[in-house]
């Protein structure tokens, strides 16, 4: 996939200075943030099926403790599947789940493998009205009360994702043809990211130009403060090398902190194997905490988010494996009014 610098520019530029955008407010407030779920029909070639419990733990959690739910696009796969396949599949559970959420409490901007719901009935949605129609963005007020940030689903200006979406969607319905015969890894294909090296720092170029926090999907790759989970991954790398020379003679905690560091190498591998290393947004000064990626609900070992919980802002996954934890891993958090000095 290629994007296109300047249509990117020029598309998130128009939707920050459209003053019909949805505006909602932080203060006070618990939000939670998907994108890329990209529900199936629930059989092979369904990815999400992997995550299909975690995903309704994760809803029961935000259910119950408060949170607004605001889903950041590609949340159905039509580009693979008939919709009335996708909302069968998934109607009695997680559409259900998100019936529960009361009005102003679940929102919805649509991506390019969702567009559908920019104009029909949306399915996640109780109540028939104009406020079921997905759209292409949403913008939070800070706890002052201004618009800084700006939700997408971050397809914009992308080649084959925004330009040339009806060609794209016809390979993806060949590709789901001839799968059951190339056998093709469909887990593998699904985390592996197709989108370009640089497309992060496009979308961070502009966001830091015009003093906005970004916050997107799109990619499948995980990023909080403009910083990839790589990243931190080659951070935690550094500091336990650190670490392992200056613990002397503690060898029960030496062969701890050796097996920690066995794990982030290995997990650094599995991220530039799956194309989720990133090209550094910054080429001067400091990094600003400008641009923000929900990842997707397709890793193997969970599903990400990302939580503004008042003034805390947090990157967070909900484990597949371990069915019993009610609360999710926090990979990062920090303060969103201090997030946002730093950009304005």
């Amino acid at each position: 996939m290629s994007q296109d610098k300047a249509l990117t520019e020029k598309k998130l530029s128009a939707l920050w200075n459209n003053k019909t955008i949805k505006e909602i407010d932080t203060r006070g407030k618990r939000i939670v943030m998907f994108s890329d779920m990209h529900l199936g029909d629930g059989g092979k070639a369904d990815d999400f099926r992997h995550n299909h419990m975690a995903f309704g733990r994760a809803l029961d959690f935000y259910l119950k403790e408060n949170y607004t739910v605001i889903l950041l696009g590609d949340i159905e796969e039509f580009w693979q599947f008939d919709s009335e396949r996708v909302f069968k599949e998934y109607d009695s559970t997680v559409y259900n789940k998100f019936r529960a959420f009361k009005e102003g409490f679940f929102y919805r901007v649509h991506g390019n493998h969702d567009s559908e719901w920019g104009t029909p009935r949306d399915p996640a949605r109780s109540i028939v009205g104009k406020s079921e129609v997905a759209s292409e963005a949403l913008k939070l007020r800070d706890k002052d009360g201004e618009a800084r940030i700006l939700l997408v689903h971050g397809h914009q200006g992308d080649e084959e994702s925004d330009k040339h979406s009806w060609s794209s969607r016809f390979f993806v319905r060949l590709y789901k043809i001839i799968e059951p015969i190339i056998k093709i890894d469909r887990l593998a294909s699904a985390t592996k990211c197709q989108i370009t090296k640089g497309y992060e720092r496009i979308l961070y170029t502009w966001a830091k130009s015009s003093k906005v926090m970004l916050i997107c999907g799109h990619s499948h790759r995980a990023i909080f403060r403009s910083i990839s989970y790589i990243e931190r991954l080659e951070e935690d790398v550094v500091r336990l090398e650190k670490e392992i020379r200056d613990i002397g003679e503690d060898k029960e905690l030496l062969e701890k902190k050796r097996n920690e560091l066995k794990k982030k190498r290995a997990e650094i591998k599995d991220e530039k194997k799956k194309n989720r290393e990133i090209t550094p947004v910054e080429t001067e000064g400091e990094t600003l905490p400008c641009y923000f990626n929900t990842g997707c609900a397709l890793y193997p070992s969970g599903i990400t988010a990302i939580e503004i919980d008042h003034d805390e802002m947090r990157l967070v996954e909900w484990s597949r494996d371990n069915e019993k934890k009610e609360t999710p891993e926090i990979f990062d958090r920090d303060s969103l009014s201090d997030f946002i000095k730093k950009i304005v």
